[in-house]
């Protein structure tokens, strides 16, 4: 920081003392200094901020001024106190006036120099004043950054913290994913070999759908393979009912067997009883071996005090031992076989239960065999109803056949691949049969089973469990498969739907085409009637020229007559000629006044030849454009056979695909898409053929409408004039009524060539909305 503080006199006086200049002058030499030192260590933080004070203070040009008038002034009083030490007798008024006005002039020059020296140190204050607040906003901005940078590190270390447990997570969902990956292959496999189940099973439906449009040579075999089915439907229902009756011999046999069980509790009960008596039989026994032990004891302590009895007695003694020593081996047999025959009865106990058992879970196959067997029942019902179905059916097909013929030798292939299905339908029917035969038999096989001993008991109870877990992982296939079917059922429901909508697509486009066939032939039909009114009017056309010719020569010898004359005499003549002609053939017959006309009107004949000629012109451009149209509409209908060639083609790849097709879905969406473009490119095709089509029958009706407003309008001109011509002859009475009937004429003419020039107006805008260019030549 620089804080510059220059305190100096403005006013000075002849008085001032050495001493004061010395100050002054070390005080700002001091000054100078001290802002050199300051200056000479900026911070280098703020470096940028005080590149422009250095440059504001080192580049002032007055501080150099003011040192040169401090020292002027400095060597002025060194020089007055040498002359005031050499001779202090100097005067001093002398030493005034000599120096005084140097002085004052130094000294004014040195304070104006001041002046500006202080008005530039307050200058650099007020900037020192600004730089500091610049220093002081930059310090904040400094403090505010650190702390920014402090946030900012923070929130560095929390990202690197959370981009650790980003990258633990990601670990733990790349093994999920892995796991995930592995699941869905498995998953995938799984569909795949649905997926190939469910084609097997859309084949086989599409066969059946193939088998519903059979012809008559289907219908006959069907019928027949109709009654052998119901034949062995009925056979079928044999077997059922003898089935029926297995089960109610196997009832009977279950029933026996509940008694026998009863009976062996009965008999088990009654060996309880028997147990219980031999047991208090044998607490009766051991009471009296107790008792006679007791006797044992007082016969002891009698033998003590009668030793003379004790021979006599010692016999009976032996043959009481003898007696306990009998019982006691028959307590102990007794006790032998109460244990065993406690152990048989728990035994028989056990064997009974696991009987009982064994009798539930029979009852329990035998419940769900009768509902198997009804269910077979209502699958029989089920068929009977689409036998019915299907004769009906068949009638309706029956009925068709005449519409159908067509299509024999693709019927015969599908009865071949009919015939393949039904012998698979009889090998998997032989193959069920040989499955009841196999069940029958291990139903024996368990029925002996159960007459076994308790050895072969343990065996069954593994082969029991062995059973159960077979049935649930049954269950288990059971249950997917039933989903199985049901995704099929769905899927082969969007199949029907999506061939029939194909069906009535067909239907449609074939409509299409009968209709543009018909109205092609309708077309063909009015070209006919359109040439026929051409050749009419063209027989017309040739009357008219020879009625031309004739006229054309009349006023061929009029004009040589007008050309021999060169003056107006000739002109009168002619006039005078052509007046007394009209009299005297006012009075001729009628073909003379027709002669008349015939030559007043040769310039009008003439106009309208080639009127009729540019119509006859016009004519053959329209008929040249019908034949180009022609032309297009049999490239057009060649496009179509050459398209519905295509499409049946299409149909017959699309049939043998569906036939051998055996690759993934993956695939087969491709395929499937691929044949959907090409269809659906085949369609737009033939979208553009009928809109072709349709476009070139509008331009062959605009050009029949065309040609029969020209016709109808040549054919209303003729008759017009002819009619105007023949009361215009009529009326003639006087040679003034004839001037009057050419003038007439000539008014008509124009009329004539007026509507000539608006019919030609009308066929060029009719020939370019049909898209046919006719040249202006």
């Amino acid at each position: 920081m620089i804080d510059v503080h220059i305190s100096l006199p403005l006013t000075f006086t002849i008085n001032t003392d050495r001493s004061s200049l010395r100050f002054s002058r070390n005080r700002i030499k001091f000054c100078y200094s001290t802002n050199q030192k300051r200056r000479s260590h900026p911070l280098k933080v703020v470096q940028s901020v005080l590149n422009n004070c250095k440059s504001n203070l080192n580049d002032n040009g007055a501080s150099e001024e003011a040192k040169l008038l401090l020292e002027r002034l400095y060597a002025q009083t060194q020089r007055l106190e040498e002359h005031v030490s050499k001779d202090p007798h100097f005067p001093r008024d002398v030493w005034l006036g000599l120096s005084l006005e140097n002085l004052e002039s130094d000294l004014q020059a040195a304070l104006a120099v001041l002046k500006k020296k202080e008005e530039d140190l307050q200058d650099a204050k007020r900037t020192i004043l600004l730089e500091r607040s610049q220093l002081n906003n930059a310090r904040e901005k400094l403090e505010k950054q650190e702390e920014e940078i402090t946030v900012a590190y923070r929130k560095q270390q929390e990202l690197e913290d959370e981009l650790k447990q980003a990258n633990l997570n990601l670990a733990s969902q790349a093994r999920l994913i892995d796991e995930l990956k592995l699941q869905i292959r498995e998953k995938d496999e799984g569909i795949a070999a649905v997926e190939s189940a469910l084609a097997l099973k859309e084949d086989e439906l599409k066969r059946m759908g193939a088998d519903l449009a059979m012809k008559s040579e289907e219908a006959l075999k069907t019928n027949c393979e109709l009654k052998s089915k119901s034949q062995l439907l009925t056979e079928a229902n044999k077997v059922v009912k003898r089935q029926e009756v297995e089960l109610q011999m196997l009832k009977k046999a279950v029933v026996e067997k509940e008694k026998e069980l009863e009976l062996s509790v009965k008999l088990q009960k009654l060996e309880m009883e028997r147990v219980e008596v031999v047991e208090k039989n044998l607490e009766k026994r051991t009471m009296e071996w107790l008792l006679a032990q007791e006797e044992l004891k007082k016969m002891k302590k009698e033998a003590s005090k009668q030793t003379v009895e004790m021979n006599k007695t010692v016999n009976d003694f032996n043959r009481v031992k003898k007696l306990l020593a009998d019982v006691k081996s028959e307590l102990v047999s007794s006790q032998k076989s109460l244990v065993s025959s406690r152990k048989k009865i728990e035994e028989q106990e056990d064997f009974l239960k696991r009987q009982m058992a064994e009798l539930e879970e029979q009852k329990k196959g035998i419940n769900t065999y009768m509902s198997s067997l009804k269910d077979a029942q209502i699958e029989v019902e089920s068929e009977r109803v689409k036998l019915r179905f299907v004769e009906a059916h068949n009638k309706e097909l029956e009925r068709d056949l005449l519409k159908e013929k067509e299509l024999t030798d693709e019927l015969q292939q599908q009865l071949k691949r009919e015939k393949s299905y039904l012998q698979q339908a009889t090998e998997e029917k032989s193959l069920l049969q040989n499955e009841l035969e196999h069940k029958h038999i291990e139903f024996e096989k368990t029925h002996k089973l159960l007459q076994d001993k308790a050895s072969e008991l343990v065996e069954a109870k593994l082969e029991i469990q062995h059973l159960k877990s077979q049935q649930v992982s049954l269950q288990l296939l059971l249950e997917e498969k039933d989903l199985e079917i049901l995704d099929a059922q769905k899927k082969i429901e969007n199949l029907n739907q999506e061939i029939i909508e194909l069906q009535t697509l067909m239907s449609s486009k074939e409509a299409q085409l009968d209709q543009t066939t018909a109205m092609l032939k309708e077309k063909d039909e009015r070209v006919e009637i359109m040439q026929n009114e051409l050749n009419d009017t063209k027989l017309k056309i040739s009357e008219a020229e020879a009625a031309v010719e004739h006229i054309v020569d009349l006023t061929n010898k009029l004009v040589i007559s007008i050309k021999d004359g060169d003056d107006d005499n000739s002109v009168l003549k002619l006039n005078e000629n052509l007046s007394l002609n009209l009299q005297q053939q006012l009075f001729k017959k009628p073909t003379d006044n027709l002669r008349l006309q015939k030559k007043q009107l040769e310039t009008e004949l003439e106009l309208t030849k080639e009127s009729l000629r540019r119509k006859e012109m016009e004519i053959l451009a329209a008929e040249r454009s019908l034949t180009v149209k022609d032309e297009e509409l049999k490239t057009v209908q060649e496009r179509l056979e050459a398209k519905e060639k295509e499409f049946e083609k299409m149909k017959e790849e699309m049939d043998e695909e569906t036939k051998h097709h055996t690759l993934p879905q993956d695939n087969a969406g491709g395929e499937d898409n691929k044949i959907g473009g090409d269809l659906e490119i085949e369609r737009l095709q033939f979208e553009a053929a009928q809109l072709e089509i349709e476009a070139a029958t509008s331009a062959l009706q605009k050009l029949t409408d065309m040609s029969r407003d020209l016709l109808n309008k040549a054919g209303r001109s003729l008759e017009a004039d002819i009619e105007s011509r023949s009361i215009h002859i009529q009326q003639h009475d006087d040679y003034n009524d004839g001037v009057d009937d050419i003038d007439n004429n000539n008014s008509r003419f124009n009329e004539v060539k007026v509507e000539v020039s608006r019919l030609s107006s009308l066929t060029e805008q009719l020939l370019k909305e049909a898209g046919i260019f006719v040249d202006a030549d």
